[in-house]
């Protein structure tokens, strides 16, 4: 049994804060979750309706509404690409094998739902190895306000392996250690090395290019920059909502910055069994409205040569 769950570990850090939240916004607790309902409706309809969504993401009540009902569901599409693409499963082998580390960044990463979703996979990685997975993870990421929710969920995984393990870390399944940056992901100019940044094993793009319709071209040349700097078989992980728009902005997206793609795989389906919303005990009640717990994506490996 993984020792990452993502309801379990959503629910805690989402307990952890509300109280803080409320003092703050002067709310009962019933009020706030309200507004989380309100949230997760609003930002629904904002991702569906074909144009830039407009999420405010500086509420902390609607950053809640995020981690709950988008997070868990996201995080086990991420593990689950990285357990059924070949390209990321050798590659990912080659790295534990050739130094042990693992460097991966994740634009507009948020709360750290790639991380969750690496870490589930590398503990089933772990005992085929039988040695330490070491993972240095980083999040780019405008929206500063994420940083709280990034660590509360990076202390809520160590806090587990710890209780669930010991405090040594070397018998952790994986040992690891995590950034975030208040980058804008669509501007490069105020950076002096950029081979600092941008030396990264794996970058994954998960939902981002349909978050952002409007700064299209800025982001192309800050991707650009980053592949130029990038090491040679570095591997960039586009996942998205299912749609001809979406495939067709992949592809533009590689050969303006010359990466070549694998094949596009396709998901459609429910999260995996051991996760359940029951997990999210009373939090479940108290929102009174499930978390997503399906998807309809795409994703596809680029590759720099």
């Amino acid at each position: 049994m993984p020792h990452v769950k993502y309801f379990e570990i959503v629910r805690n850090v989402i307990n952890e804060n509300i109280q803080n939240i409320t003092m703050q916004k002067g709310l009962l607790q019933d009020e706030a979750y309200q507004e989380v309902v309100r949230y997760l409706k609003q930002n629904s309809a904002q991702w569906s309706s074909g144009r830039q969504p407009v999420i405010c993401y500086h509420d902390p009540l609607c950053r809640i509404a995020y981690l709950y009902g988008i997070v868990p569901a996201n995080a086990n599409l991420v593990e689950i690409i990285f357990s059924e693409d070949r390209e990321l499963r050798e590659y990912i082998n080659f790295l534990i094998n050739k130094k042990s580390v693992i460097i991966v960044s994740a634009f507009g990463g948020g709360p750290g739902t790639e991380l969750l979703g690496i870490i589930k996979y590398l503990e089933y990685k772990r005992s085929r190895f039988g040695k330490p997975i070491y993972l240095d993870f980083l999040i780019l990421d405008r929206v500063t306000e994420w940083l709280d929710s990034w660590l509360a969920l990076k202390r809520e995984i160590e806090r587990r392996f710890e209780n669930n393990i010991g405090p040594d870390r070397n018998t952790w399944p994986v040992i690891f250690s995590g950034n975030f940056s208040g980058v804008d992901i669509t501007n490069t100019s105020n950076f002096g090395n950029l081979g600092n940044l941008f030396m990264q094993d794996i970058c994954i793009l998960s939902y981002l290019l349909s978050e952002i319709f409007d700064v299209f071209d800025n982001f192309i040349i800050f991707l650009k920059d980053m592949v130029t700097y990038s090491a040679q078989g570095s591997k960039f992980l586009f996942i998205d909502r299912r749609g001809p728009i979406w495939e067709n902005r992949v592809r533009e997206i590689s050969e303006r910055v010359g990466l070549e793609l694998s094949e596009f795989q396709y998901t459609r389906r429910n999260m995996d069994p051991d996760e359940q919303v029951t997990d999210l005990g009373k939090l479940y009640e108290d929102v009174g409205r499930s978390p997503r717990v399906t998807w309809d994506a795409f994703w596809v490996v680029g590759i720099k040569r």
